[in-house]
């Protein structure tokens, strides 16, 4: 039997927020190596700090779901939770991942920015491959990253992700 919110992981996805279905704008080639970097370079720091993965959907609140293209969990914030919530987290990621497809709206990328952060998220990472730059937000700032810069945070001991490794895969 099909749990309710199946119909969500149908394709195309859709994140729930704001009372509207939002349907997962489908990875164009450079979305997609783009992201497939971002989950590697995050691999290679996380190590044994906590979980990588691609697309898992999280339930923020009674009817907001999202869907980051990337995300880091912390071993500390999975190792309380059930083996059913590990699958369906009920709370942002510590590192949302989003990255931008030509069609996405602003309004929709910093509502969700607001979501994640809101719901447990201490850093999110919005990579726009057509201006090669990276928003990343906190609760307290913003800033804009581009090649020559490197992601990093004090929350994150040692994350140190060079922005023009992001956007490497591109320039081949």
């Amino acid at each position: 039997m099909l749990s309710i919110d199946a119909w969500l992981d149908e394709k195309p996805y859709k994140e729930l927020y704001d009372s509207v279905v939002h349907e997962k704008v489908s990875a164009q080639a450079d979305h997609s190596q783009v992201a497939l970097e971002c989950g590697i370079l995050l691999k290679q720091w996380a190590g044994t700090r906590g979980k990588v993965g691609v697309e898992l959907r999280v339930y923020l609140a009674e009817g907001t779901t999202l869907v980051p293209d990337v995300s880091f969990v912390s071993s500390e914030r999975l190792a309380p939770l059930s083996e059913i919530e590990r699958q369906k987290l009920p709370f942002a990621p510590d590192i949302a991942i989003e990255v931008r497809s030509p069609d996405d709206y602003e309004a929709n990328v910093r509502r969700k920015t607001e979501l994640y952060l809101r719901y447990g998220a201490t850093i999110v990472l919005n990579v726009d491959t057509a201006k090669r730059e990276v928003r990343m937000s906190d609760a307290e700032s913003e800033i804009v990253l581009r090649p020559g810069d490197t992601v990093q945070h004090p929350a994150f001991a040692d994350l140190e992700i060079p922005v023009a490794e992001i956007f490497a895969i591109l320039e081949g």
